[in-house]
This record gives structure tokens, sequence and C-alpha cells, in this order.
């Protein structure tokens, strides 16, 4: 029989196959662990080579699968290091004593009940078979078929960088500016001319003037403080970054010294803002489908995108 050494040096060989192809393409932990809907200690252990703590041999061969897809090298060579070796023992067979012999008659009845049980249970291995087997074809899919928006209660709870080991800093979410009121006119009063009385002919009395009536004037609009207008600024020697997601995308932001400043997972049809000090720089999962503005500029992130993420460096 092969042993345990063998089954474990085979999957850290794949683990570390594919630990070397993310690696290559530049691709961190946490943007793996969000292509594949899985969470960062679940890639780790894929790459280490501890399948032991994956749930079941099925799930394995389809978490390698798709993470080789992903990585575009080909998922043969990787499920193969999980097939345990085939056995070098041979086995002689004897032929039995009494190969020509007429079985007694007495005891086939208890022939039977000593071979059915075997027979039900090698069925019932058959079936766990043929439904793994079914799994294991249906999570060969490609990737992009299996990825699918979550709704806001099954957002993930975690936010892609925060498990690198590097401190993420809260950041409160963004004001936004006060609405700005426009300022209504001042209706300007209107003299009424005095009513003119025609000329009274000769001989007539005297016809008396119609009354003056007097039009108030309009009163004029309340003056609203200049500071209750003005929204609020970045602060000095910041930057003002403002995303607009169109779809759930995640956004890193790390200082000139590698510290994460920003780390938060954007839900589609929210806007988020942030100050930060340049030198900075920014990682943004799925950028084609955000905005991105800085100080009140926008950033094309087509021109930074590698795939559907884009790493922008802010000098």
């Amino acid at each position: 029989m092969p042993s345990s050494t063998d089954e474990t040096s085979g999957e850290r060989r794949a683990g570390e196959t594919l630990r070397s192809a993310r690696e290559a393409l530049g691709m961190s932990i946490p943007e793996a662990a969000y292509s594949l809907k899985l969470n960062a200690r679940q890639i780790e252990a894929i790459e280490s080579g501890r399948f032991d703590q994956l749930p079941g041999t099925a799930f394995t061969r389809g978490f390698l699968r798709n993470y080789a897809r992903l990585l575009k090298i080909d998922p043969a060579p990787l499920l193969a290091e999980l097939e345990p070796p085939a056995s070098d023992a041979t086995v002689e067979l004897a032929p039995a004593s009494n190969a020509h012999g007429n079985m007694p008659e007495v005891g086939r009845g208890r022939f039977r009940r000593s071979v059915l049980p075997g027979v039900a249970a090698a069925l019932a291995l058959l079936g766990i078979v043929v439904v793994g087997w079914y799994y294991d074809t249906q999570k060969s899919k490609p990737q992009e078929d299996l990825v699918a928006s979550l709704p806001p209660s099954q957002a993930p709870a975690f936010a892609p960088g925060a498990q690198g080991g590097e401190g993420t800093a809260a950041v409160p979410p963004a004001v936004e500016a006060a609405p700005v009121p426009v300022p209504v006119p001042v209706p300007v009063p209107v003299p009424v001319p005095a009513s003119v009385s025609p000329a009274a002919p000769a001989g007539s009395s005297p016809t008396p003037a119609a009354p003056v009536v007097a039009v108030p004037a309009a009163t004029p609009a309340k003056e609203v403080p200049a500071a209750a207008v003005v929204a609020d600024a970045a602060k000095p020697g910041s930057d003002r970054l403002v995303f607009d997601f169109a779809q759930d995308s995640w956004v890193e932001i790390k200082d000139a010294a590698g510290k994460v400043v920003f780390s938060r997972l954007g839900k589609a049809g929210t806007r988020e803002q942030v100050d930060v000090k340049p030198p900075f720089s920014a990682v943004i999962g799925n950028a084609r489908s955000v905005k991105l503005e800085r100080n009140g500029a926008p950033v094309d992130l087509g021109l930074a995108a590698k795939a559907t993420v884009a790493r922008l460096k802010i000098e």
C-alpha cells in the first residue's frame, strides 16, 4: 500500500506549483481568495499541501482545478499528484484444493447469508462514488460560470488584504456635502401710478380723484451665511479619493511605508470617500465597475487595470 508520506509529498508539490504560478502573476492571496469565492486560510492550506484541512477529497479536487484555471495552468498534473502510486506488490493465486468439487447442499444457505451483506456494502460504496463523481464534474466548470453577485445579507465579512497580516485602519464613511441653497430673487416693488381723472366739462362739478392704493414692498430674502454652503474640503496635504461602485468591488490603499490605511468592500450602488496623504498605492478589484475621482478629477482605471484588478501608484 502507498505510504502517507508519498501522499503528503504529492500534495506539497501541487501546492508549491500553485504558489509559484500565483506569485509569477503578481497576485496576492486575498485576490486569489476573492476570485475563487474562498477564504485566505483555504488558499494557504492548498499552497502548503495541508489538504487535511480542506472539506473532503471531492471538494479538494474542485478547488485545485479552479485554482489552476485561474492561474492559467494545466490542472491535470496537479490532480495526478493526489492519486496514490500503484503498489508493486504481486499477489500469487493458488487454486483451491476443492476447485473441482461440489458445494455441499447443507452449507449453501449459510453461504448466501455471508455473501449478501458484502454485496449490499459494495452497492452502497458504488452509489457514494457516483455521487462524488457527479459533484466533481459540476465543480470543473469554468470559474466565470460559478461567480454570482452576493446579496447584501451574504456579503463576505472580511475585506481583501486584511488576511495578509497588515493592520487595517478603520475609516469612517464619507460625509456628504451639505446642499447649497439657491438664492431667491428679491422682487422689485412696482409703483402704482396715481389715477388721473379726466378733465371735467365746463359747468360740471369736479369729480374726486380715485384713491391711490399703496402696494407694500416684497420682503427681501433671508441671507444665508457663507460658511453654511461651503462643502468640507480634503485635509491639508492630502488627496481626496471618491469611489462610485456599480457592482460589488473591494479597495485597498497603502501609504508610502506599505501600511494599509484603507480597506473596504464597496457595495453596488454606493459611494466611498477617503482622504489619503501622497505618496500612496491602491489596488482595486472588479475595476471595470468602479469610477474614481481624485480631487474632483476623474481617473481612468482602464490604463492601470490588469484583467479585472487595477493597481495605482500616486506620487
